[in-house]
């Protein structure tokens, strides 16, 4: 079960490394972590702090060093944010720049700057959807425009740049959440748009998988034109016939968050868990943590035992994240 823990990332409930965590740690193998504002409240210093306690943990349990990421696209979604980091400008803002282009390279360069000096090493950023930044809808200022050219030129720009300065990038939501109005954090929208159209806006997807993104986030949303039945997180459609297979990307895929209401108000976590991994899915983003973690863990390892998910199936899940562990965790080959 310890190998399986290396497939969740998890969030941490404060400030500090809690007995909880350490004990989960140390039963499920957890070695993946996720920061919210209410892990950096102190500033830099505790920031750093609770990093350096998580690596020794997982040290001192015999895993490997942790991947740390958060959530710092700039503007409204910046995990490490005022008052104790710099407002980073959003994408809508970088997008509408006189000089986009420049004004890109800056933001990666502070971006890159925050999350290095507190040892996050995994940033699930950029949003390459494609939606004008006026127009109504989840992504409102979170998008580089409604040119799916103008997305790839300015995503490819700060996938290039976040991964030469040492930070993995995370590409999302694929296939693309620019059409969606319904938060899926509280209900499962679905995008009816015809396949052509989904394949146009996905474009910045693509070209990303060439530039080599070590990792791409998937959605709770259902494209009606790809998959009718299913959200992208639980279509082998989507996530292995069409991203694994036609896009040819053999980086990390992982989940959005499996507390969203676009899951959880239609089915157990731990079935979400299974269903997650058997459409393709590396990692699993469980991001409340606690008790949500034994949940999804009994759940995966009742499914290999079973023989619904199979023991081949794991192990190229887990070259997956390790591949990407060794190239973005300083000192490991």
């Amino acid at each position: 079960m310890r190998d399986l823990g290396q497939m969740l990332m998890v969030g941490l409930p404060g400030t500090g490394l809690d007995p909880e965590t350490r004990d989960m740690i140390r039963e499920f193998g957890l070695c993946n972590f996720i920061l919210f504002e209410r892990n950096v409240e102190g500033g830099p210093g505790q920031a750093r702090d609770l990093v350096r306690q998580v690596r020794s943990f997982c040290k001192e349990s015999d895993l490997p060093p942790p991947l740390i990421s958060t959530d710092q696209e700039g503007g409204a979604v910046q995990r490490l944010g005022p008052p104790h980091w710099p407002a980073i400008p959003g994408n809508g803002r970088v997008g509408a720049a006189l000089d986009p282009l420049q004004a890109v390279e800056a933001q990666v360069d502070e971006i890159a700057g925050v999350l290095g000096t507190v040892g996050v090493n995994l940033n699930l950023a950029p949003v390459l959807d494609v939606c004008s930044p006026n127009e109504p809808g989840v992504l409102q200022g979170r998008t580089f425009g409604s040119d799916p050219r103008a997305v790839s030129y300015l995503g490819l720009a700060y996938i290039r740049k976040l991964q030469f300065l040492g930070i993995g990038a995370t590409a999302k939501h694929f296939p693309g959440i620019g059409r969606v109005e319904e938060d899926p954090h509280e209900r499962r929208p679905v995008v009816t748009a015809d396949k052509d159209t989904v394949f146009r806006e996905m474009a910045p997807f693509g070209h990303a998988v060439h530039m080599g993104v070590l990792a791409i986030m998937t959605s709770h949303v259902v494209y009606a034109g790809l998959d009718a039945g299913e959200p992208a997180t639980f279509s082998r459609a989507i996530v292995t016939d069409l991203l694994r297979n036609s896009l040819n990307y053999n980086g990390v895929v992982m989940t959005d968050d499996l507390g969203m209401g676009g899951i959880t108000r239609y089915g157990e976590l731990g079935e979400a868990a299974v269903r997650a991994v058997k459409a393709g899915h590396d990692l699993l983003l469980v991001c409340r943590g606690g008790k949500d973690v034994p949940v999804c863990m009994e759940a995966l390892a009742a499914s290999v035992e079973q023989g619904e998910v199979q023991e081949e199936e794991v192990a190229r899940h887990l070259k997956r994240v390790r591949n990407l562990r060794n190239l973005v965790v300083p000192g490991r080959s």
